[in-house]
């Protein structure tokens, strides 16, 4: 078999796959756009090749042999192997069925990832969309290189080296806390202010890695006190109305709260840098055309979310 298999291309190979599913000359000349001749002289040589008349006729319709039923999963493994390396060249989501598969940190702005889903619906009926937290544990890179998911969009202090980058944008660094604190008024919190007081802040990842303000401080020597964490990030603000508790976030994710609860938002010492934003991909995928297409669509969506920020100001 093995020998009789590499004589055929791969174009033989298709329509022999399709001719074992199908049992139909018709359908399968319809489904690889050729005149139905055309795929009878191919079944003939495959009949020759094989040894095998893979297809005969009961009444009416045809049916597999004993043989060709045996080779129908072989073949469709065989075929599902050779689509895994044939690298997509174009992409219409108008005509897919693509599931994409997205990890994300859960201090992303708030409407970011609304809009993107949003932004995925509506390019195709058939389009369908996951996103999944990044939570403790979780390995993104080896997810993104085994096929488990498509994309990163996080900000994180370290992506991985071994990752392809794409910034998205930059966030100002403010502190949130509820509109009676005593520093509500003030228009930026000293370094030296803010380090006294009690924060609250999303429970860590990771016991050996930082988050993007800790990381910060660590880089000039400083480690403010944490006296509460959440478990997910838009838990935060409601915490907040509670306590006297102050929250350091980017200005967009803010933003969206102190226009909905009675917060008040105040810069942060200036030595905190602004938050870069980011999505991650793996080589493997990146002369995709589908994955090229959903990156180019959350840039897209992380621009016009900045751009409206910007105007509201």
């Amino acid at each position: 078999m093995r020998v009789q298999l590499q004589s055929l291309d791969l174009r033989q190979l298709t329509i022999l796959h399709l001719l074992l599913l199908e049992c139909s000359v018709t359908k399968v000349a319809a489904k690889v756009g050729q005149p139905q001749p055309t795929v009878s002289r191919t079944l003939r040589h495959l009949r020759r090749v094989l040894d095998d008349q893979i297809l005969v006729r009961s009444g009416a319709h045809m049916v597999p042999t004993e043989r060709a039923l045996a080779m129908r999963e072989p073949m469709a493994e065989i075929m599902a192997q050779l689509a895994r390396i044939d690298v997509e060249t174009s992409f219409d989501p108008r005509n897919s069925d693509r599931e994409f598969v997205i990890a994300v940190g859960d201090c992303i702005a708030t409407t970011l990832l609304p809009q993107i889903i949003a932004r995925l619906m509506a390019s195709g009926t058939r389009l369908r969309v996951s996103l999944r937290l990044i939570e403790p544990g979780f390995n993104a890179p080896r997810a993104l290189e085994n096929g488990e998911i498509d994309l990163v969009i996080d900000n994180g202090p370290n992506p991985r080296p071994q990752l392809l980058i794409g910034n998205l944008y930059t966030d100002e660094v403010v502190c949130m806390m509820r509109a009676d604190h005593t520093l509500a008024n003030r228009p930026r919190l000293p370094l030296a202010r803010y380090l006294s007081l009690r924060h609250l802040a999303p429970h860590p990842r990771s016991t050996n890695e930082l988050g993007p303000i800790d990381a910060e401080l660590a880089k000039v020597g400083y480690r403010r006190q944490i006296a509460a964490t959440v478990p997910e990030f838009n838990m935060a603000p409601y915490v907040l109305t509670y306590t006297d508790l102050v929250f350091t976030t980017g200005r967009l994710f803010a933003e969206y709260y102190a226009k909905r609860l009675p917060l008040r938002i105040v810069l942060a010492p200036s030595e905190l840098a602004p938050m870069r934003f980011y999505q991650l991909w793996h080589e493997r995928s990146s002369a995709s055309a589908s994955n090229r297409w959903l990156r180019r669509l959350v840039v897209d969506v992380a621009k016009t979310l900045v751009r409206a920020s910007a105007e509201e100001d």
